[in-house]
This record gives structure tokens, C-alpha cells and sequence, in this order.
């Protein structure tokens, strides 16, 4: 059962929910744009010595804006899935016994979808399985074995992209479907002591990329990708502590990554899905690609 976030998100206070509340009010197209008005328009720049400032952060919110929306629209390919029917659907969820791929497969359960849920970890309780499909030793370069790198990448890399590989030949006749990927930040910033960790999420975002391409040749406009770049989750891979500011990198909640992917599967069947699903906007224009719906998540894992 996934806990409700009250006035505060579940970490706590820290600078996503600021930007992003800043962005949907003071920075908003509407009231800048409004503001530029009043300042231009109805000739009060004579009263108002920043009018240029105001130019400026008005252009700028329009410009993000825009960017946004673009974006959104060139992911899913300037076409809209409505044949989209959750109690026809039927997910797959790897990694289901617990933590994020739990709470996913809970959610999608309670919503009406058919979930098989695929895990080497035993049932924990019936009918929803809780898993995560991910594993790192925590071992170096020299230290870990050769077993443990194997698993490693098999578990994190490998299985994702042959398991796509059986759904994706109806998925693509149909031309319909969504392939969610669950990679991580040190992917993209690799902390010594998870070299096979790391290197399997960054190959998981790269097949994530091609996957998108490939089916943009073969047509099939509708199968959606989608990819979360993850932080520092609390999840049975990650129970301790981080040495960064909680202000700025906050210890993720599992149900605020767990809703952050069920919105996006949610999205994308419910109707035109215009929003970028990122937890820390500002990493936003350097992550999102155009191929594929992109959030990430404060700090790396």
C-alpha cells in the first residue's frame, strides 16, 4: 500500500518541489507574459525600472515552455494512443517481490491491469508481487568475482533486453504497448565500487535509445518507451545513508518513484501525454533525449 504524500513531499522539503512550484505560478508563460504586458503594453515601464528583467525571465519561461512541449510531442512521435483500456492491458513487471517494482505492480493491479510479475526472489504476498529488478555487488574492479559481474549484468542489462525482445514482435504488429526501462545516475556519474552496476545501467539507457529509433523505422509509432533515470531510492539495494545535502539531494521514497512511473504508464493510456515525468527539473535538458519520455531523480545510484 502506497503512502499518500501530505503538504510536503515524502523527502521532505528540498528544491524540486520550489522550482517546480515555480514553474507552474511566478514562472509560468501566462504570468510572465502577463506581467510583460502590464510593463510594456500598458506603458508602465516608466514606473517600472526592470523592464528589461521582466523581458527577459518572460522570453525565458515562454522558451522552456515551449521546449516542453515540443519535446513531449516529438517522444510520441506527434501521434495519440487511444486504445489505451487498463482492463484489457496486461504488465509485466521484473524485480516485483518488494520496493519499487512492488509498489508499480500494486498500483497497475489496483487500477484494473492483468500483472504477472517475474522474480527470483520468493512471493512475499498474494495477488500483487513486489520486485526489483536490480542487483549490485558493491565490489571493485579487482575485488568482485567473475559470478558476481556475470549476474550483475545479466540481471540488470541482459534480462530487460531479451524479455523485450519476446514482447516486442506483437507489440510492434499491433502497434501498441510501452516498454518502461528503470536505469540509474551512475550511469551517467559512476562512483568506484559499482563498475558492472554502472556499466549495465549505462548499456540499459543506450538499448533504451535504440529501441525508440528502431521503432520509429518500423512504424510503430504508438509502442511507447519510456526510461527513469533513478538517484539514491530507498529500496532493499539501498538502505543507508548519503553524505549530500537533503536539500538538494534528498534519500528518494520508494511511492514517490513508484508514482512517478505509474503516472507515466498512465499518461500515455489516459490521453495526449504532454509532461515530462522529472523529479529534479534542472537535470532535465541535459538527460531528456528526444527518442524516448525521460525523468530522473536527484543524485546518482
Amino acid at each position: 500500500m502506497t503512502t499518500k504524500p501530505g503538504i510536503l513531499p515524502r523527502e521532505g522539503l528540498y528544491i524540486d518541489p520550489i522550482f517546480n512550484y515555480l514553474r507552474q505560478t511566478l514562472l509560468h508563460p501566462l504570468f510572465t507574459l502577463g506581467c510583460l504586458y502590464l510593463v510594456h503594453g500598458a506603458k508602465l515601464s516608466a514606473v517600472v525600472p526592470y523592464e528589461k528583467s521582466v523581458q527577459l525571465i518572460a522570453g525565458t519561461s515562454f522558451f522552456l515552455w515551449l521546449n516542453d512541449w515540443l519535446s513531449a510531442k516529438s517522444r510520441n512521435n506527434w501521434v495519440i494512443d487511444d486504445s489505451w483500456d487498463w482492463k484489457k492491458e496486461l504488465v509485466v513487471v521484473t524485480g516485483g517481490s518488494g520496493g519499487i517494482g512492488g509498489g508499480v505492480a500494486q498500483r497497475l493491479a489496483a487500477m484494473g491491469a492483468r500483472v504477472i510479475v517475474l522474480d527470483i526472489t520468493p512471493l512475499t504476498y498474494k495477488p500483487v508481487v513486489v520486485n526489483n529488478a536490480g542487483l549490485s555487488r558493491g565490489q571493485t574492479i579487482v575485488e568482485g568475482n567473475y559470478s558476481d559481474n556475470i549476474i550483475t549484468l545479466k540481471t540488470n542489462l541482459l534480462a530487460p533486453f531479451l524479455l523485450s525482445k519476446e514482447f516486442l514482435p506483437n507489440m510492434i504488429r499491433q502497434n501498441h504497448g510501452h516498454i518502461f526501462n528503470v536505469a540509474s545516475m551512475s550511469a551517467y556519474i559512476p562512483p568506484p565500487g559499482i563498475a558492472d552496476y554502472a556499466a549495465s545501467k549505462a548499456g540499459l539507457i543506450a538499448f533504451n535509445e535504440c529501441l525508440s529509433q528502431e521503432l520509429r523505422v518500423q512504424n510503430a509509432l504508438k509502442v511507447r518507451t519510456s526510461l527513469a533515470v533513478l538517484s539514491f531510492t530507498k529500496t532493499p539495494l539501498f538502505k543507508g545513508e548519503t553524505n549530500q545535502s537533503r536539500f538538494l539531494m534528498p534519500l528518494l521514497h520508494v511511492d514517490t518513484v513508484v508514482d512517478a512511473i505509474v503516472d507515466t504508464l498512465d499518461g500515455l493510456a489516459t490521453g495526449p501525454f504532454d509532461k515530462q515525468l522529472v523529479c529534479l527539473n534542472l537535470m532535465e535538458y541535459e538527460l531528456a533525449s528526444p527518442g524516448s519520455d525521460v525523468f530522473t531523480t536527484t543524485k546518482l545510484l
